[in-house]
């Protein structure tokens, strides 16, 4: 007889085709139909609150006099709760992101004393492979998954599932999904019927005698009803034993069974019986920029220097940051991030990215400012701080704005030698919008606002230096400014042939022709899901280039191209082969004279419907795979999915096409050759068919309705609702930024540098004098230049943070490669002990870091 394990449940969309206000109303009267019944009723529960904590944020701020009711039950262990912060997307979400989900979710559930430790992930558009990873790291051995499981993966619904690092949980998956007994009949017969079907199904792939039975849906309220009646049905058939149950209790059952599962290794992204929508990797672009802007402000700016002052002794705001890392992961859901919500919704997603990067950025300015005062410098002048989150030493190139009145100037070290730079572009600023004591002046006060690139020798690691900028003097070194046919370094040449851009590497005298290709096609499809037309039509750039610009400057070459391409307005258009509109791009393509990589900024103004917009690059290689990272890591992916050839055959969900995500890099290469890929908030690629392996990145989407129905490559209903969605157009102005790092070893170490280099800038701050807010000057004094910590490792920086309990710090890096780094502790003033990304004591590691592999310290 097989038990059945009955999980009652609801799925709490915060926000959706409605706002979170329209779903905090409804919680309103959920929760307190759910508190009624489970108080009036010993014998029912326990009831999972959706696997996330925020739901009862949202609660408490609409009904707190019911704190300790909801305790209580959460304490007898008939209400669940946790272990996340909020359901959050594992594809599109950066990897700190995911780790303070459930930092911030272990904390909600520490304070109410309670957590269910499962690693509930019912409704995510597909599984990251490093789920297992997060889960191990906080002590979590049991996963409940829904989409991007099928047989070609694993062929039981219960497994072992490994991360490359070598963590395991154990994992059931909910093969119809996480609704598949919703609003069961109350009477027996009925019921029965109702559940045969439903247990079939579910049993189908089933590696055991232990069968999930969940029990809820959507902002679905308690079917209080369904325990009696299954406890009818016990006494009427033999086929199928039921219990009141819950997650932790079909493990232990699992496990009493004694029957070895079978292990899997990797992500899980197949649409077969549930829609993965792998448009929503480039859905609402802005919103996807937007939000890795943030993450990366956060954990790579914000929290290092908040690091380095509070060991200077000033304040850290540690709720404060906790708080604007809440309202960005209210975003991180699969339907917010993904950006397939009424656009109402989207607006208030975006909102809430803005909003925190408004006051990230004002703490950071504030405590730049601090800094600042504190300093006093032997030269004379304005002072520039130059921050390296990084915990080694570096030289680079930094940007900075500068706002001076003065024709002439120059920026000198403390010793006073001249440092190197050059403008990249300049303007007039009027600085009443700067200086808040001169916005009620009769006088305009005008000031040169000049974008520089500057050269700095020695940033030391995690910590600053000062610089100092001189007005009225000559720069001090011989200024580059000329005109060039092509740009070119030790390493690159780049040429434009025939309105083509072709780049040459000198390294293995490798051509790669028609470089970062603009190619636009059409897009039938709705927000969940790129669709081709039936019979598109794809244009590109050749002959549109308009105007060409070549100019060689201290420290880069560079080359500006503004392209006019005509194409179609909108579907109707591209059907007819009607070129009645245009889409204008601009690109500015630097190259460094010390890098062997190209950094590139396209502009897009779009007028254009129903289209998307994807850059080319050719890798010049022959392999049938490539890879790509993910949250704390690398993946290999084939170029083409093997199920493409038989999807339609067995009636999949959804086409497997081969649009797949990224964190921010994706490349293709073999020993000699290839071609990298790093981005600012891009998240999407697809390999392009050709004979050189083209990598397409997205850079612009547009449709005009959140779900539709009958799509080729998504046949059947709509997803989501058929709403229109003007705003998912995305008509107006967009910014894309990218850099190409053409490959001649491989992933040696001089590869991962330069991605870490330009992932991962050093900032430039400059101290004007005057502020938009007045603070009174504090007592500190700080040094020219001051190192918090140094690890030279080879691991990429993740984050320097306070550790949410104690005085202690967190810094964190990863294996970012396919080959173990050897480990070490980092040298600090005091104790570095090893901690998981829960920040709690971790076992010694070997001499070496796995990949795909965080490694967190404890510093004291």
């Amino acid at each position: 007889m097989q038990t059945v394990h009955l999980v009652q449940h609801t799925h709490w969309d915060r926000e959706w085709y409605f706002t979170e206000n329209d779903s905090k109303a409804i919680l309103y009267y959920f929760m307190e139909d759910l508190l009624d019944r489970l108080e009036a009723d010993n014998t029912l529960g326990p009831f999972v609150l959706d696997g996330q904590t925020v739901v009862l944020e949202d609660y408490f701020d609409i009904a707190p006099e019911n704190y300790d009711r909801v305790r209580r039950l959460i304490q007898s262990g008939r209400l669940q709760i946790g272990p996340w912060f909020t359901q959050t997307d594992f594809l599109v979400v950066g990897s700190e992101s995911i780790a303070r989900n459930l930092l911030l979710g272990k904390a909600d559930c520490d304070a109410l004393e309670s957590r269910m430790n499962i690693g509930y992930v019912p409704d995510s558009f597909g599984q990251s492979a490093q789920l297992p990873m997060y889960l191990a790291q906080f002590a979590i051995e049991h996963a409940v998954i829904w989409r991007g499981w099928s047989e070609y993966d694993v062929p039981q619904t219960e497994f072992i599932w490994r991360s490359a690092d070598g963590s395991a949980v154990t994992t059931a998956v909910l093969p119809m999904g996480y609704g598949c007994a919703k609003w069961l009949p109350t009477e027996v017969n009925a019921a029965w019927d109702a559940l045969s079907c439903i247990l079939e199904k579910q049993a189908r792939f089933s590696h055991s005698q232990q069968i999930l039975l969940p029990n809820g849906n959507d902002q679905s309220p308690f079917e209080y009803a369904v325990p009696t009646v299954l406890d009818q049905l016990n006494e009427h058939q033999q086929v199928y034993r039921f219990e009141r149950s819950d997650f932790s209790r079909y493990f232990a059952a699992l496990r009493n069974e004694g029957r070895p599962l079978p292990e899997f290794a990797g992500e899980l992204l197949s649409p077969k019986y549930m829609r993965i929508h792998r448009g929503i990797f480039s859905t609402r672009m802005d919103i996807k920029q937007a939000n890795a802007k943030l993450e990366q402000f956060l954990s790579q700016r914000l929290e290092p220097l908040l690091s380095v002052m509070w060991r200077l002794g000033l304040p850290y705001p540690q709720h404060a940051v906790n708080g604007i890392w809440r309202e960005a992961m209210k975003s991180h859901a699969h339907d917010s991030i993904g950006c397939c919500n009424a656009d109402r919704v989207n607006e208030m997603v975006k909102a809430r990215l803005t909003s925190g990067q408004e006051m990230a950025t004002q703490l950071f300015e504030l405590n730049m400012k601090m800094l600042a005062e504190g300093i006093k410098t032997r030269q004379e002048g304005k002072k520039l701080i130059i921050f390296n989150p990084l915990p080694r030493a570096r030289h680079g190139r930094v940007p900075i704005t500068l706002y001076t009145p003065s024709p002439s100037f120059r920026i000198v070290d403390e010793e006073g030698t001249a440092c190197t730079w050059e403008i990249l572009s300049e303007d007039v600023q009027d600085m009443s919008v700067i200086v808040q004591e001169l916005s009620n002046s009769l006088t305009p006060v005008f000031y040169r606002k000049c974008q520089l690139l500057i050269d700095v020798k020695h940033i030391p690691a995690c910590g600053y230096t000062t610089l100092v900028l001189q007005e009225g003097q000559e720069a001090g070194f011989e200024r580059v400014e000329e005109k060039i046919a092509a740009l070119e370094n030790l390493w690159l040449r780049l040429t434009v042939e025939q309105g083509k851009i072709v780049l040459f590497d000198k390294r293995n005298q490798q051509t790669y022709a028609d470089v970062l290709r603009l190619v636009d096609g059409g897009d039938a499809g709705d927000t969940y899901n790129y669709s081709p037309p039936a019979d598109d039509w794809r244009v590109d750039g050749e002959g549109a280039l308009k105007t060409l610009s070549w100019q060689r400057s201290t420290l880069n070459d560079r080359v500006e191209l503004s392209y006019q391409i005509a194409v179609p307005c909108d579907l109707d258009g591209r059907n007819g082969r009607d070129l009645t509109a245009t889409l204008d791009v601009s690109m500015v393509i630097r190259l460094p004279h010390h890098k062997p990589l190209l950094d590139v900024e396209v502009t897009i103004h779009n007028d254009v419907h129903d289209h998307r917009l994807q850059l080319e690059i050719p890798t010049g290689t022959q392999e049938t795979y490539h890879y790509a990272d993910q949250p704390f890591g690398l993946i290999r992916r084939d170029n083409t999915p093997s199920a493409m050839a038989h999807w339609e055959q067995e009636q999949w969900a959804e086409a497997p096409a081969a649009l797949w995500p990224m964190q921010s890099l994706v490349m293709m290469h073999d020993d000699r050759k290839g071609m990298a890929i790093v981005t600012e908030g891009l998240r999407e690629y697809e390999i392009a068919s050709s004979a050189d392996n083209r990598l397409a990145v997205t850079l612009l989407r547009s449709v005009g309705w959140l779900g539709r129905a009958n799509m080729p490559w998504r046949p059947g209903r709509a997803s989501g609702m058929v709403l229109p969605s003007p705003d998912s157009q995305m008509l107006g102005v967009h910014h894309c930024h990218l850099a190409l790092i053409p490959m001649s070893a491989g992933q040696d170490d001089a590869f991962w540098q330069e991605v870490e280099a330009w992932r991962t800038p050093a900032i430039a701050w400059f101290d004007s004098g005057s502020s938009r807010f007045k603070t009174n000057p504090h007592a500190h004094s700080f040094p020219v230049a001051h190192s918090v910590l140094t690890w030279d490792s080879a691991l990429h920086f993740s984050t320097l943070k306070k550790a949410e309990a104690g005085d202690g710090l967190i810094l964190r890096g990863w294996n970012p490669g396919l080959c173990s780094q050897e480990h070490f502790a980092p040298v600090v003033s005091g104790t570095a002990t090893l901690v998981t990304l829960a920040e709690t004591p971790a076992l010694e590691r070997g001499a070496e870091v796995p990949p795909c592999c965080p490694v967190s310290w404890k510093i004291t």
